[in-house]
């Protein structure tokens, strides 16, 4: 499988790193480091996540108040990563 990132997911990751980094530099690395670690694990174990509806899956990122938001397209060989999502922000991806 590939993966892949959506603008929006990019930009909530550099936003949640800039954000932690005002207060602590070296947990803004870390955060960063968690969640490119759990966008491996999706490629090694694609099911991993918590299936939200028909077509996306939800991974905590470990250590991290974060989740990833994910769509798998097996015919394409793909997943894509929609959203960071901090747990504590309201949910608008259907049923948690």
């Amino acid at each position: 499988m590939r993966l892949g990132g959506s603008g929006v997911a990019r930009a909530q990751l550099r936003a949640a790193r800039d954000h932690v980094a005002g207060d602590n530099p070296d947990a803004a690395d870390a955060l960063v480091s968690r969640s490119e670690a759990a966008a491996g694990r999706l490629m090694d174990f694609p099911e991993i996540g918590r299936p939200l509806g028909t077509d996306l899956r939800v991974f905590a990122i470990p250590r991290s108040p974060f989740r990833l938001v994910y769509r798998m397209a097996p015919e394409d060989g793909m997943i894509l990563i929609l959203a960071v999502w901090h747990g504590a922000r309201q949910w608008p991806f259907g049923p948690a």
